[in-house]
């Protein structure tokens, strides 16, 4: 369980992991799209720590991802900022008048943010976007949740789906975004958005983990 200092050292981390890895997750984005995916998430990061660590000492756990959120989402141009953003947004919905943040947290908010995505962004499974990383990774949340995995166990599992998650998008036709108009082109590169849910999903399990 995190309490509120341990949330924004996991923001931090957040932050510091989506800056090492821009130069990776744009190569990826340059493969099928306007390779800026990476330095966009990375500033919109940056943006958000920057925004949290301005907030007075009364701000919450839930005050700590809304502003996250809300920053990177106006930070980051294009499709992906308010997506990306939702997530950190609906993780501060679900934390409301919460004191610490367990997994459970993680599953709601995860939850409440792959619905809005799907939503909002209209892509489907199987479209080659961060969906292919997030639908796997809430469903696989919940079952072992529900069936009594331990807090690791469900951690451990969740990061296995998102990485699948990752991995079958490689085969797959892009149908949404801009590498919709490569076609068959768009075969064989994973997707630099469903990579980021991964990347973040790394980072969130990992400071769990060790709490």
């Amino acid at each position: 369980m995190l309490n509120k200092q341990d949330v924004y050292q996991m923001l931090e981390k957040v932050t510091d992991v989506f800056n090492e890895r821009k130069e990776f997750l744009s190569e990826l984005d340059a493969k099928v799209g306007d390779g800026d995916h990476g330095y966009s998430i990375a500033r919109g990061c940056t943006a958000g720590m920057k925004a949290i660590s301005d907030l007075d000492e009364q701000a919450s756990i839930s005050d700590l991802f809304r502003v996250y959120g809300r920053t990177l989402t106006c930070e980051v141009g294009g499709a992906m900022g308010p997506l990306f953003g939702l997530i950190f947004t609906e993780m501060g919905v679900a934390t409301q008048k919460i004191e610490v943040f367990g997994v459970k947290d993680l599953l709601n908010g995860l939850n409440c943010a792959k619905k809005e995505i799907l939503e909002l962004g209209g892509a489907s499974p199987g479209d080659k976007t961060m969906v292919d990383a997030i639908v796997p990774t809430v469903e696989t949340l919940k079952q072992a949740i529900d069936t009594g995995k331990t807090d690791n166990e469900v951690l451990t599992l969740c990061v296995d789906a998102a990485k699948k998650g990752v991995e079958a998008t490689i085969p797959m036709v892009a149908r949404r975004g801009r590498s919709k108009y490569l076609r068959e082109k768009s075969v064989g590169y994973q997707d630099a958005g469903a990579t980021s849910f991964y990347t973040l999903i790394g980072v969130l399990a990992e400071s769990l983990k060790e709490n």
